[in-house]
């Protein structure tokens, strides 16, 4: 029996480096992310009560994927330039040229332009990062517009935004009642990381390419079938000189791809994977057990184990 424990033995491992074999952008030693989500505004403007739902979710999927929890520096309050100065200087201290940085940002596209005054500093930051890969997370209205520099960076890196360049996002709000809170985009996505229907290549692994793809579409879904429905959501878009139903989906996520493979974070594994692992670590246990020389079993027996 040892020849169908070995054999056991190697397909587990198999099973375990799946993501080896997979298209899936060179390896990372270490990842590091920053969350950020700012929920009440100033006077003058207006706040997105969610309880930072946002940031919750995808500090979530991030843990469940193995990113360790002093490797996330999470700030969910106001969003000054300082603030966030200050945590793109965290990522640059902390990493080093074979890391992955996530830096994903939830709050008006307005405070962005405005306040933040992003793209008269960010995207030279940004690139001048030194990683194997960066990815960089914009939730909120006009997103696309907040990392159209950043798609000439030569590096390898991604780039999500919750809607183009100039279009308007929703988050979804408790006194509403409408079944999503927070940011519509981020929760199809952060949940697509974790689906196995988003494993499109069937390797075991969800990438964020995958996990995109498969969000986007349920975005578009939601948005014409739940909120346009409703006449005043609806009117709330036309009196911003948005008119979703003149098109056959809206909003559209966007995607700047600069990776040449799959980028898995660091392995959002898929239920098949996570299935295949549990069944053969079962049937490694069962074999193993009905087959252990008899001398270990008294020997466990004696010691009180």
């Amino acid at each position: 029996m040892p020849f169908v424990l070995r054999v056991m033995e190697l397909l587990l491992l198999a099973a375990l480096g799946i993501s080896l074999v997979g298209a899936v952008e060179g390896a990372s030693e270490d990842y590091w992310a920053v969350l950020l989500e700012m929920n009440d505004f100033p006077e003058g403007w207006t706040d997105l009560p969610v309880d930072y739902i946002n940031n919750e979710r995808l500090q979530l999927a991030l843990l469940n994927s193995g990113v360790p929890s002093n490797h996330l520096y999470v700030v969910n309050g106001t969003l000054s330039l300082e603030v966030v100065q200050e945590t793109v200087e965290w990522l640059r201290n902390e990493s080093n040229g074979n890391d992955t940085v996530l830096l994903y940002i939830c709050t008006h596209g307005v405070w962005l332009s405005d306040v933040l005054l992003w793209n008269t500093w960010f995207p030279s930051e940004w690139m001048q990062l030194n990683v194997s890969m960066k990815i960089l997370m914009i939730d909120s209205c006009f997103a696309e517009e907040f990392f159209e520099p950043i798609k000439a960076d030569p590096a390898p890196h991604i780039s999500l935004g919750s809607c183009a360049a100039d279009e308007i996002s929703w988050a979804g709000l408790e006194e509403e009642g409408l079944p999503i809170i927070g940011s519509v985009w981020n929760y199809y996505f952060t949940n697509a990381l974790g689906n196995v229907s988003a494993d499109a290549d069937g390797n075991g692994l969800i990438s964020v390419e995958e996990a995109f793809n498969f969000s986007t579409p349920l975005v578009q879904k939601y948005m014409n079938e739940t909120v346009f429905t409703v006449p005043e959501f609806l009117q709330s878009y036309h009196d911003a000189g948005v008119y979703p139903e003149d098109h056959d989906a809206y909003p559209h996520p966007i995607m700047d791809d600069g990776c040449s493979g799959q980028l898995v974070i660091p392995e959002f594994p898929s239920g098949t994977l996570l299935l295949l692992c549990t069944l053969i670590t079962m049937l490694v246990t069962v074999i193993y057990g009905k087959n252990k020389p008899k001398s270990c079993m008294h020997e466990q027996k004696k010691g009180g184990v």
